[in-house]
Formats: C-alpha cells, structure tokens, sequence
C-alpha cells in the first residue's frame, strides 16, 4: 500500500535533515515523501535538492512563500499514495508509524496515533486523547463534542485514506487552527477512525517553535479562526453542541492571547500590555459568547468582567511556569 507524506517547509535548515531521515527511514518502504520548500531563506531548498538526488522516491517543490497551508495543499495536489499523512519539518517519527497505521487501517478511513512533546532541556510530555484509555474504533455515532475537539487538533498525527479526503484542503489566510479545520471536514466526512494509543509521533519544541512567539494579532487571527471553524462545524456537525464546544474553545484562545502579549519575545510595554487586554475584552462577539456559555471557568470570569490587573497576574504566572 502506497503512501504520500507531504512535509511543509520554511528555514527549517537545523532540524530538516534528521525529519527526512525519521521518513526515509520508514519500516514501510512504499511510500513517496513530498517536500515543499515554501520559500525558505536559508539552505532548506539545498538540503531537499541532497536528499531528492540520494533517494528517488523523493519529490521536491520549490514555491514562493505562502504559508503551511498552501505549502501543503501543493503536497495534496500532486500526491499519488492511497494513503496521505504529514510531517512537519522540524519534528520526527518513530521509526515503525506508518508500518503500524496501515497494519490498523483495513476498513477505516482515518488511523490516529498519540505524540510525545520534546522540550530542548530534555523534558518530555505526552500528547494523547485523555478521554479513550486503549486503542479503539470510533465509529459517527460514537462521536462526542469533547472527543471531536480532542481528536481535530493535529493532521501529524493521523493517516488518511485519500477517497475519504478527496477536495478537502487546509485553509489559506488562517494563522491558527488549519489542522483543526481541514480535520473538521476530513472526521466529518470519514465513516470510521481507528485510535492507537502508541506515541509515534516527536514534536520537538524549541526557541523558535510557533508557541514561543509573540504574535501582534493573536486575539484577532484567533477570532478569524473561531469563524471558520464555526461554518465547518455547521457542515458535518450540526447539533449544537458542537458549537457551543468550539466558543469555548475560543475563550481559551482569548486566555492564550493575553499570555502571548507577556511572552518574552513580546516587545509590549506594560502600559500597551494592559491596553490590549482592555480591548480584547470589550470585544463584543467575544463578550457575547462568554454570556451564552454555561459553567465558565476562573479565567473566562476574569475576561468576562474584565479585571485586567488580574488577568496581567495570571498571563506572568502561566508564563513563568512554562518558560515563556
């Protein structure tokens, strides 16, 4: 059985070639890996071009930067595989991942497996679905609002059969939730999804990884995700509590916006710090939601009658403990 895997990339130089390794490497030989340099600055098109020569199963593009999702939507274009998965350019997996997701992927349409995430210190955490205990077949009427918003988070983590994903593509001119979204229709659309309770894939954290930077537009970019995620839900999720799951969902990402104007890669003075955390909460959709929302927790309170002084406290807390 064929396999596509489809691995975005921009100035990935210090971390590409071990990622190429960790697939070329596969168990499974049957597969193609599809590099897409999107408009990388640095020798990422160089090392691709190396490995492409090196190995034949190899295919590289060479685009202008556009982003992840039009990077990978390059991928899915020319993919031949029966079967798509992705990688991101400076992570890794285990040696066996796509041996053991085609041994599981007989009758399903969509086989997920867990992920460990590497720290640069050493530290490691496990990235696993909390709700399912073992290994399990989840079948359209076994899904669940919680489950669904657990299990859409990451497309690095699952192998696709490519009939069921057919049309679908990662959204352009979203900053956050692409994998969220494309997996929204991918799980909405599939008849059934087979869980491995396995960590196989390594998620290496480091200084420059996404969650580490500060983002002048987190709030707003985060809202602009919230919408389209809203008219997807609508599309293969109707009952309403799959929407009122992903409100909440925006609420946290209000709380991950006030972090990130606190991070320490944030150039924000603390006068400008507390004026954006005024603005984001008096934004009315957000305010809106927050008196919908049922059982709200200590932190959307604290967003909800805008106490910014409070709210400054939490941001410096949360930060300090994970190193921020």
């Amino acid at each position: 059985m064929s396999i596509s895997i489809i691995v975005p990339i921009y100035n990935g130089e210090q971390y590409l070639d071990k990622c190429i390794s960790s697939i070329v490497n596969q168990t499974h030989r049957d597969l193609e890996l599809i590099l897409i340099n999107d408009g990388s600055q640095d020798d990422s098109g160089i090392i691709c071009d190396h490995w492409a020569e090196k190995d034949p199963r190899i295919k590289v593009i060479h685009q202008p930067n556009q982003g992840v999702s039009a990077a990978r939507n390059t991928g899915l274009n020319i993919a031949t595989g029966e079967f798509i998965g992705f990688v991101d350019a400076d992570d890794e997996i285990a040696p066996e991942t796509y041996e053991v997701a085609l041994a599981q992927i007989d009758g399903y349409d969509i086989v997920m497996w867990d992920a460990v995430t590497v720290w640069s210190d050493g530290r490691t955490e496990p990235d696993t679905i909390p709700l399912l205990e073992n290994d399990c077949a989840i079948s359209r009427q076994d899904w669940t609002p919680d489950l669904l918003r657990w299990m859409a988070g990451s497309a690095c983590r699952c192998l696709y059969r490519t009939s069921c994903i057919s049309g679908i593509r990662f959204p352009q001119g979203i900053k956050f939730s692409e994998d969220r979204l494309f997996n929204l229709y991918a799980m909405g659309r599939c008849n059934s999804l087979r869980y491995l309770k396995m960590p196989l894939y390594y998620r290496l954290m480091h200084s420059e990884s996404a969650v580490h930077r500060y983002h002048e537009d987190y709030f707003e970019a985060y809202l602009k995700a919230h919408n389209v995620i809203t008219e997807a839900v609508k599309t293969h999720w109707q009952d309403d509590s799959y929407r009122q799951i992903y409100n909440q969902q925006l609420i946290s990402g209000a709380m991950g916006a006030i972090c990130n104007y606190f991070y320490k890669a944030s150039p924000l003075t603390a006068v400008k710090k507390c004026k954006k955390i005024r603005v984001l909460c008096q934004n009315k959709q957000l305010q809106q939601i927050l008196s919908e929302t049922n059982n709200i927790g200590l932190q959307a309170k604290l967003i909800k009658y805008k106490l910014v002084p409070a709210l400054c406290l939490f941001a410096r807390l949360a930060n300090k403990k994970h190193g921020r």
